[in-house]
């Protein structure tokens, strides 16, 4: 057996036994329920639309383009059918699709070794996959049934699939394959967010640097990715909602990279240290920056460069800044610290230096998980009030009824009804416009917590158009009010009448944590 063999073996069996490790951990400490954050309502809208054969588009939402970052009219189809089998067996199964959610983040961590393999030897690989994938900050991902770990996946699917480019030459039927394969995944990271583009002219661009042209392999690849977009656009989803978001001002960029940064220090969180999160941000940082550096000096612009440059140029003009668009950044961020960090001249240094900043890491996600594993989970949507409230909904309204929400998009998944959100500027006049253009019915007022920031026009809204609104059902975190006609009559009701108000309570079950299903 040759050398390399022997080399490669045991490191594959490390590889190996880290991620099964990881996917144990992750799954087994699964938690119930699920945060107001409503993106995840709209993805499982969509699957549950797949798994039933209706219209893609109809989850009831009706999205206010006075109100864009809430959230665009669909979302990209690809997560919705990595769901939608869940759901055509399970239903609502909250705990089944977070599994789904862990395996496509166990897999990306096997594709963000294979990229890195080049970059760094067998043991730094290693490091970045350690402070990756025991990161606190990726562990509360599992819990959510988003778009981030999937998008994770298929990003470094890609790039490892790029780094493998064959290079000029004729087509023949294997590198037509493999071009196609390429084409496939790169449409696969776009079709679950629309980020996932940038993909297309990093494997140009890295074309260009490499052979100074660009190749018929990239050239078949990026008719494949347009062809499979073009069905997306026609068949479900087309990415209009999406230039609103968008703001090429200078001083909305500086501020978006402030808060990325703010947002990037939640990898090195640290519940006993409060600086500490601060100090590897710097660190880390400053080592990324100089390991970054190094390989653009030596020549060695890879896609890897080419993709995070792109990407970074990307999501700075966004007018909502989320610190979820940073997870495909932050392994080439860990990565090319570890490059300076392998690079240093003294063999005493470079075991210093990275014994130092693993032991810092550890030090803060034991600290955090300490705290963690104390906590059952966020309740959100599924707490008691909640649910009363999706009942309240279901009894006093109609189905065709439209209801405002701050959440609109778990309204329409938990009610089956049409809901949309209020514009938070603009003059009353505008406001009243839309409610009466979108037919809205009906309004509801959340809790004051930082779930609902976004509520305060509502109600000064109550408060200075009593007439408008009237209260026909509360619970102690949630208002219903049906909103009145102009000039409409108001029977007012006193605190004394809810309990007469036809709100039928369904028994709350307990849920497991490993299953979480909601009817």
């Amino acid at each position: 057996m040759s050398r390399p063999t022997e080399r490669r073996a045991p490191t594959h069996f490390w590889l190996l036994a880290f991620l099964l490790l990881t996917a144990s951990f992750y799954l087994l400490t699964l938690r119930p329920g699920h945060d107001w954050g409503d993106d995840f309502a709209q993805y499982i809208h969509h699957a549950k639309n797949i798994a039933l054969g209706l219209d893609y588009t109809q989850t009831g939402y009706i999205w206010n383009p006075r109100f864009p970052e809430l959230g665009p009219p669909t979302y990209p189809p690809v997560f919705p059918l990595l769901l939608a089998p869940i759901y055509a067996a399970r239903g609502l199964d909250l705990g089944a699709m977070k599994v789904i959610v862990t395996l496509c983040f166990v897999a990306a961590l096997y594709f963000i070794a294979l990229t890195f393999r080049p970059v760094l030897r067998p043991r730094y690989v290693l490091v970045l996959l350690i402070l990756i994938g025991l990161n606190p900050y990726f562990w509360r991902l599992k819990d959510s049934v988003l778009s981030d770990l999937p998008f994770l996946l298929f990003i470094y699917l890609s790039l490892c699939l790029i780094a493998r480019h064959p290079g000029p030459g004729r087509l023949r039927a294997r590198t037509i394959l493999f071009a196609t394969v390429l084409g496939a995944s790169c449409y696969l990271a776009y079709g679950t967010r629309a980020l996932g583009v940038i993909l297309i002219p990093s494997l140009l661009l890295t074309d260009w640097l490499r052979w100074r042209r660009i190749t018929s392999i990239s050239v078949v690849a990026v008719a494949t990715f347009v062809v499979m977009a073009a069905v997306q656009s026609t068949v479900t989803h087309w990415d209009t909602g999406y230039a609103s978001v968008f703001r090429l001002e200078p001083h909305r960029i500086a501020t978006n990279f402030a808060e990325y940064a703010s947002y990037l220090s939640g990898l090195w969180s640290n519940a006993w240290w409060r600086p500490g999160d601060w100090v590897l941000l710097v660190l880390f940082g400053m080592l990324g920056a100089v390991g970054f550096w190094r390989r653009v000096r030596s020549g060695r612009v890879t896609e890897l460069e080419v993709f995070a440059v792109l990407y970074a140029l990307a999501i700075l003009p966004w007018f909502e800044v989320q610190g979820r668009y940073l997870v495909p950044l932050m392994p080439l961020y860990i990565g090319y610290a570890l490059v300076t960090v392998q690079g240093a001249a003294s063999h005493r240094w470079r075991g210093t230096l990275l014994l130092g900043l693993v032991a810092l890491a550890a030090l803060g996600f034991f600290s955090e998980y300490l705290v963690l594993m104390k906590d059952r989970g966020p309740e959100g949507v599924g707490s008691a009030n909640a649910r009363l409230l999706w009942r309240a909904v279901e009894r006093n309204t109609d189905s065709s009824a439209v209801v405002v929400f701050q959440k609109p998009r778990a309204l329409a998944l938990f009610t089956d009804r049409h809901t949309t959100g209020m514009q938070r500027s603009g003059d009353d006049r505008d406001l009243w416009d839309y409610l009466s253009r979108v037919g809205a019915s009906f309004a509801i007022l959340g809790p004051s917590d930082s779930n609902f920031v976004y509520q305060a026009r509502l109600r000064r809204l109550i408060a200075e158009y009593p007439g408008r609104f009237q209260l026909i059902y509360r619970n102690p975190d949630f208002s219903l009010y049906r909103i009145r006609a102009r000039g409409e009559r108001v029977n007012s009701l006193s605190p004394s009448d809810f309990h007469r108000i036809p709100v039928k309570v369904h028994a709350i079950r307990v849920e497991r944590p490993r299953s979480v299903s909601y009817p």
